[in-house]
């Protein structure tokens, strides 16, 4: 878990859309960050499974790209995923989650 960062007793775990390129990759690092089980099955309906086990303070941070194509499949893949997020982080009080769009410089 060298990925998340203890502050005050909540674990941060960024989710940056430059370095996880796809979603198998998110679904991956997420398995490996949070400590999903290894029959974790890299797809919504068990990332929104396994967000609802989480018993520790947990912040996810997403960090979009504001010059990404908002009609791109990845962009819809993301939409889908932060609102997975969100809808976690409402029914799990252990949970919290951040989106924010960035534009970084080139």
């Amino acid at each position: 878990m060298d990925d998340q960062i203890l502050m005050r007793d909540v674990y941060e775990v960024p989710i940056d859309e430059r370095d996880l390129l796809d979603m198998s990759t998110i679904h991956d690092y997420l398995r490996v960050t949070l400590g999903f089980p290894e029959h974790y099955g890299k797809n919504l309906s068990a990332l929104y499974d396994c967000l609802g086990d989480i018993c520790e303070h947990t912040r996810l941070y997403v960090m979009r790209d504001a010059t990404m194509d908002p009609d791109s499949d990845y962009a819809q893949q993301m939409d889908r995923l932060c609102m997975v997020l969100m809808r976690a982080a409402r029914e799990n009080p252990w949970l919290s989650v951040s989106i924010s769009t960035i534009r970084w410089p080139e």
